[in-house]
């Protein structure tokens, strides 16, 4: 009797375990218990855009996943992204994206601003670009993206109203000689530029692209004569350098230095592009390596 009463008991539990977590001898490599051996549900993964890529529509500020579609660059597109970093410190901590020209995301457009130079072997600004911040959506956000992607983007001009630029091929390794900038037709008075369309130099013109020069990334935004001289006498150097003379050489010329926009430089954009300037005077041919010859003074 007791040993029919352990079976039966046995028998109870068994019934009970087979409902729970099986019974009976234990086939080989299990354990008999379930619980323990589903796998571990994968961390959900953030998007993040992939670097040296093109992209079929023109510049987008905000960049969302659903609509990411790059394209190879030999296809007809619009920006190159030349890098992807992730924000760090006070930009990434704010409770929502910020915006591209935004203060705290200057570090990044420095990053963004040394990357573009050495993707495409020069100083960018040498040609007719402009390099733009994309950032996530506030849905990315939340999820906790904190990307950033460096946007390079072909403009119709740099010294006037632009409009985007559909192009072929990457800017990687070198920038294409027409889309190098050269001689312009400036117009303007009492020492502000109207209109500066470019013109080839060799017809007659009264202004030349010289360079860029980098600010201080403390220097504010020039307002006043003194805020001016600072950035004239920094382009008066690399326009020396460009014609061949020493800097004092250059008093007897013009000069017009060109920080993008105030909407750049609040977000760290400090390179400012640099022109030889003749006013009313005109000249054919570039003064490049000229060592003053033929510019009029």
């Amino acid at each position: 009797m007791a040993w029919r009463r352990w079976i039966a008991a046995g028998a109870a539990a068994c019934a009970l375990a087979t409902a729970l977590t099986g019974c009976g001898p234990a086939a080989a490599g299990v354990d008999g218990r379930l619980a323990d051996d589903w796998a571990a549900l994968p961390e959900a993964k953030v998007f993040t855009p992939g670097a040296e890529v093109c992209h079929e529509n023109t510049y987008e500020r905000t960049g969302r996943a659903t609509a990411y579609r790059p394209v190879d660059c030999e296809l007809a597109h619009y920006g190159e992204t030349v890098y992807v970093g992730q924000l760090t410190g006070p930009a990434a901590e704010l409770a929502t994206p910020p915006e591209p020209d935004d203060a705290s995301v200057a570090p990044a457009f420095a990053e963004c601003d040394e990357r573009a130079t050495a993707f495409t072997g020069r100083q960018w600004r040498d040609g007719r670009l402009t390099l733009e911040l994309t950032l996530p959506s506030s849905a990315a956000w939340q999820g906790g993206a904190r990307w950033y992607r460096c946007e390079l983007n072909e403009l119709t001009t740099v010294t006037d109203d632009a409009d985007w630029v559909q192009r072929k091929g990457s800017l990687r390794g070198s920038l294409p000689t027409g889309l190098l900038l050269g001689c312009f037709a400036e117009t303007g008075k009492n020492g502000s530029v109207d209109s500066m369309p470019e013109i080839d130099c060799a017809k007659s013109h009264n202004a030349e692209y010289v360079g860029t020069f980098m600010a201080a990334a403390t220097r504010k935004y020039p307002s006043t004569d003194a805020d001016w001289n600072y950035f004239h006498d920094n382009c008066r150097k690399v326009m020396a350098d460009f014609i061949g003379v020493a800097k004092s050489a250059t008093s007897k010329y013009g000069v017009i230095s060109w920080p993008y926009s105030r909407a750049t430089w609040a977000a760290g954009d400090r390179g400012v592009r640099c022109y030889l300037w003749l006013e009313t005077k005109k000249m054919t041919g570039s003064a490049k390596g000229s060592k003053g010859k033929g510019i009029p003074s």
